[in-house]
């Protein structure tokens, strides 16, 4: 995923959470909140070490939700800022799991209306 669409930790003090919707599934959580002054949509991933106390497998987490978030962003038409945070169960799950539990986090923020139908 290129930088530009990457959530610095700037951006995520400047988010404002009154307006965030949360959406849960089996493997991640989806925070999405506007930013402002911001025109493009970002991302970022979240893995704590509960997740699992092994970097490389906090890694490999966070590369596998970026790869998934990357094709995402592409149905995304609206300036937001999606953060998806990892569960104990993602550290086991395979990536197919992973795409699943995302793409279906992604549909059910779109039909609440957080997010712009394409």
């Amino acid at each position: 995923m290129p930088k530009k669409n990457r959530l610095s930790r700037a951006d995520l003090a400047a988010i404002k959470y009154p307006g965030q919707s949360r959406v849960h599934g089996r493997f991640f959580s989806l925070a999405v909140a506007l930013i402002p002054g911001s025109d493009k949509q970002k991302v970022a991933c979240v893995v704590s070490k509960k997740v699992s106390p092994r970097a490389v497998v906090r890694n490999a987490l966070k590369r596998r939700c970026r790869e998934v978030a990357r094709a995402v962003l592409k149905e995304a038409h609206e300036p937001a800022a999606l953060v998806f945070q990892a569960k104990r169960e993602a550290a086991g799950a395979s990536f197919e799991e992973i795409e699943k539990d995302i793409r279906g986090l992604f549909e059910r923020t779109r039909r609440r209306g957080t997010m712009p139908k394409s």
